[in-house]
């Protein structure tokens, strides 16, 4: 009797321990979303990343490593990394492109990315889905006040602004958290090209077959022909000249 009973005893000791450990790992206030892929695993480098997404080379640097006595713009990972550009950062320079084509400064929004954070309560404001209707009236009303100075270029509207982000946040797909889970890149279009963290280690791939543009561009520079080399991954010769002009940059 007093073996079940210790039996019994230890059963339920161990059951709660286990309800406790939950219980506390579900009290951490840590988004799942920042121990995965998408957060922290660097897919390219800093000019690979411009090159995708057709931002200058000297732009991307400076929002992945921030402006002259600013913080910088992009969640890249360590600076001693060899890929330090992750998808989240990615995602992040896709919807800045848009920010500064509607007439914002990059070099002036640091502070405003401040503001966004404490309105929305996230780091990762340059990808929250709320930027492109709430997010864009806070960067409006902050570029009136003192610290917010020239920010928006005197001739922009705030419509316009709206427009162009929510277009260009059209090209992310959401997950349930409202997190960024697929990325297109719209400069290659008609060519769809799309970086998803689940697929090829999140390395940029064609969307119909997977391939990965880097492969691609790999065989044009090792002297095949484009027509091999769409034969060899079952992709038009179309796919394979965009490959090579986004990594090679220059015709197949």
């Amino acid at each position: 009797m007093c073996m079940e009973d210790s039996a019994e005893h230890r059963q339920v000791s161990f059951k709660d321990v286990m309800h406790l450990l939950l219980s506390l790992c579900d009290a951490v206030d840590m988004p799942a979303a920042r121990a995965d892929d998408r957060f922290t695993q660097g897919l390219l480098n800093l000019s690979q990343a411009g090159r995708y997404l057709r931002v200058p080379r000297q732009t991307f640097h400076r929002w992945a490593k921030g402006y002259e006595r600013g913080e910088r713009l992009l969640h890249v990972v360590d600076d001693g990394a060899a890929l330090p550009v992750t998808f989240i950062a990615l995602a992040e320079a896709h919807v800045l492109e848009a920010l500064r084509d509607a007439g914002v400064r990059p070099q002036r929004i640091r502070p405003a990315l401040n503001r966004l954070q404490r309105e929305f309560g996230r780091d990762y404001v340059l990808v929250a889905p709320e930027l492109a209707t709430d997010g864009i009236d806070v960067l409006w009303d902050f570029s009136k006040s003192a610290e917010g100075e020239g920010l928006i270029a005197g001739d922009t509207h705030q419509q316009v602004i709206r427009e162009i982000v929510k277009d260009q946040m059209s090209y992310i797909a959401w997950d349930a958290e409202g997190l960024p889970a697929l990325l297109e890149l719209r400069h290659w279009l008609p060519t769809k090209i799309v970086v998803d963290v689940r697929r090829s280690f999140g390395q940029p791939v064609f969307a119909g077959t997977g391939t990965r543009v880097a492969d691609v561009a790999g065989m044009i520079k090792a002297g095949e022909d484009a027509d091999t080399v769409a034969e060899e991954f079952g992709i038009d010769a179309a796919d394979v000249r965009t490959a090579t002009r986004i990594l090679l940059g220059r015709a197949a």
